[in-house]
């Protein structure tokens, strides 16, 4: 694996700042505009193959635009993914020749491929079992992203690889979702699709 090389990104925030007392009642009035930048604390994932920076997170949506000056991120549980109810987006960094986990989040991800190139991995269209972890799906389907390119992930079973020799980064926005379902053909029913990690 290639040593990590990229640079750690910059956050500028921009927000209202409260209104002088001494316009209190003028409709025509209207707040400074602070700016904030910092460079963004990168951590290590997993055996350091995944690097993450995390950019903004809100417990709710719609979010608030309250407030001004250092705000604090909330506490994203498990693997830092979903922040249930709410949104959480970061820098995901992937190490060269680097192989996901085939997964599914209760969450709609939008990923843009900033730089390198990422493999990402789904199951054919075919139905598929999955049973103690494992799945039935044989060889995934690799969709080959570039920079530029947007990933819109809507609650379906993927895994993110990087096959080439340089490091890939990408910013993810995660939206917590409703609970993923699909429609049973035939009938009025349908599944439910729990969160998952494949062995």
């Amino acid at each position: 694996m290639l040593s990590y090389n990229l640079t750690a990104p910059r956050r500028i925030r921009a927000s209202n700042l409260p209104l002088p007392s001494s316009h209190h009642g003028d409709e025509h009035a209207e707040p400074g505009v602070e700016i904030k930048v910092d460079s963004l604390k990168v951590d290590p994932l997993l055996d350091g193959t995944l690097m993450r920076a995390v950019v903004a997170t809100s417990k709710q949506i719609p979010t608030s635009n309250d407030g001004h000056g250092e705000l604090a991120l909330d506490e994203v549980p498990g693997m830092g993914i979903v922040l249930p109810g709410g949104l959480n987006m970061y820098y995901l960094d992937l190490a060269p020749n680097t192989e996901g986990t085939m997964h599914r989040t209760t969450s709609t991800d939008y990923l843009v491929l900033i730089s390198g190139t990422l493999s990402l991995l789904t199951p054919a269209a075919e139905p598929y079992h999955v049973k103690d972890g494992k799945a039935t799906y044989g060889e995934p389907v690799e969709t080959v992203c570039r920079a530029g390119d947007v990933v819109a992930q809507r609650g379906m079973m993927h895994a993110l690889s990087n096959r080439t020799d340089e490091w890939v980064r990408l910013l993810a926005v995660v939206l917590s979702s409703d609970t993923n379902k699909v429609p049973v053909q035939g009938t009025d029913g349908h599944k439910e699709l729990p969160d998952a990690w494949l062995a």
